[in-house]
């Protein structure tokens, strides 16, 4: 397969010196598509001690690779870091053989992490993962440490809180990205609309200091009809209005049918009626089912475009779309997703709308996200790494 096809580093723009990982990573989905089995034999110098990333030692360690380079039956990938990979067809016996050299010449515990011999399609993800490594992309993926659960709020902190937010400056709080069309083949993300969110979890942390809104969820949601009050609010103002493109806005069910909502309803211009989407997370429909038939029932009135949001895959399988009376899904990348060809990746597919660009993949921050989003027919994606490559991002 050439550079071009279908790559997903390749369509958002390789890092110099990245051929190796993007032709590797190209060879991941060829084989991933085909079923085919193959072995790969992965080198991650970096993960050695320093004694063992000295020049000469590591010329020593790559030699035991020269072998590989002048069979037919092998195809050798050199990655950024000095990374190695190599690919045959199974039963893969010099690549065993190899592994077996490699392995001799390091201690077990460092041979255990810098030397992998991996399986295709099943180990698809650890070798997208060591290319992600090769790549640097990996740093982004550390997990922030969990935040410390504080104390229930009580009515006068909620009513001191909403009244800071009267004059507080949401600026900062609001975060904005780019929904883009990113297919095979295609090259870069292709922006289609800006999707508008406030952090509810910086605004109390800054707000509510101390207090874990999930132990008081009634005035957690109360809380949060202030907050897309104040964003719905400075939509309308006529700046933004002369600005605003097609645009999705994540809000709570009660705000549909607010006087804020309804304004902006008003005001917005008649040549984007039909461009404007409402994300609803599903944890808000299943406490209110009734409030949000409702406030369904008022976008697609409107000419509004109501949209699924949810975090994991279980809440698809539970609340359909179809179900849910909404024809747009977005789904939150996560290591909880299924494995591509598991029984719990063809059950997410048969939840999933049918119809062409009826879903998005959000938190995209790592080209296995991507390489799996297409695997499974979606073709619209939202993250950090979406971000970062768009054309005078």
């Amino acid at each position: 397969m050439m550079l071009a096809d279908l790559p997903v580093i390749g369509a958002l723009g390789a890092p110099p010196g990245a051929a190796g990982a993007v032709s590797l990573a190209a060879l991941v989905r060829e084989t991933v598509a085909a079923g085919v089995e193959r072995r790969v034999l992965v080198f991650r110098p970096a993960r050695l001690s320093p004694q063992h990333r000295r020049p000469a030692r590591l010329a020593m360690l790559r030699e035991a690779w020269d072998g590989l380079r002048r069979t037919s039956r092998t195809r050798v990938f050199d990655l950024p870091r000095a990374g190695l990979a190599a690919v045959e067809g199974a039963p893969g016996h010099h690549l065993a053989s190899a592994h077996e050299v490699l392995a001799g010449m390091l201690d077990p515990q460092e041979a255990a992490a810098a030397i992998e011999l991996l399986r295709l399609p099943d180990q698809a993800a650890a070798v997208l993962a060591a290319v992600e490594e090769a790549l640097g992309l990996d740093a982004a993926m550390r997990a922030a440490p969990a935040p410390a659960s504080g104390r229930a709020p009580d009515g006068a902190t909620i009513g001191q809180a909403e009244r800071a937010l009267l004059s507080a400056d949401l600026t900062s709080f609001v975060r904005r990205r780019k929904v883009c069309r990113l297919v095979p083949g295609g090259g870069a993300p292709d922006p289609v609309w800006e999707d508008r969110r406030v952090a509810l979890e910086d605004v109390c942390a800054a707000l509510l200091p101390g207090c874990d809104t999930a132990r008081a969820p009634w005035l957690a949601r109360r809380f949060r009809r202030s907050i897309d009050a104040r964003l719905l609010a400075g939509l309308t103002h006529a700046e933004e209005l002369r600005g605003l493109g097609p645009l999705s806005l994540t809000l709570g069910v009660d705000a549909v049918t607010s006087p804020e909502f309804l304004r902006l309803d008003a005001m917005w211009p008649a040549a984007l009626r039909g461009a404007l989407t409402v994300a609803i997370a599903a944890e808000e429909i299943a406490a209110d089912p009734a409030g949000f038939a409702f406030a369904r029932e008022v976008l697609l009135l409107r000419g509004h475009r109501p949209m699924l949001d949810v975090a994991v895959p279980g809440a698809v399988l539970a609340l359909p779309p179809a179900r849910a009376g909404t024809a747009l899904l977005r789904l939150r990348w996560s290591d909880a997703l299924p494995a591509l060809g598991s029984p719990g990746a063809e059950a997410l597919r048969a939840a999933l709308p049918a119809a062409p660009e009826s879903v998005v993949l959000a938190g995209v921050d790592r080209p296995a996200a991507i390489a799996w989003g297409w695997e499974m027919g979606i073709t619209l994606f939202q993250g950090r790494l979406i971000e970062s490559r768009r054309p005078g991002a």
